[in-house]
């Protein structure tokens, strides 16, 4: 009898380890397309602070304004396209989100281990 590729999926790590890669990139996707926007906000408010005025800002966006933008709006597009492509896994191979299917399949792979060492015994 043949088992259908949800099967294959859900009783093999390779659900698991693909919904915790895209989880982790969307995760660094969505750290790098904050990173310059958030960098370049706290120089501000350390400029502003040190000293003790307004600092000089241009009113108009630059291109190194307008490239900053586009790469962030770029990763942040990756991280919620990654974010989808993990819950749409999860929810077709296990039912559940991608947080609770790596939880439950946690879990399970403790109670594997658990299984394992008790067959095998003590100080093999």
């Amino acid at each position: 009898m043949k088992r259908s590729l949800r099967e294959v999926l859900a009783d093999s790590h390779i659900a698991a380890v693909a919904i915790a890669v895209l989880l982790l990139s969307s995760l660094d996707a969505a750290f790098r397309g904050f990173w310059v926007p958030v960098s370049r906000a706290v120089g501000y408010l350390v400029t502003a602070v040190l000293i003790v005025d307004i600092p000089y800002f241009s009113p108009t966006l630059t291109i190194a304004d307008r490239l900053m933008l586009m790469s962030t709006f770029a990763y942040l597009y990756y991280a919620i396209v990654s974010l989808s492509a993990a819950w749409l896994l999860s929810r077709w191979v296990y039912g559940l989100g991608p947080f609770r299917s790596l939880n439950g399949y946690r879990s399970k792979l403790i109670r594997r281990e658990h299984a394992r060492a008790v067959e095998e015994g003590p100080g093999e």
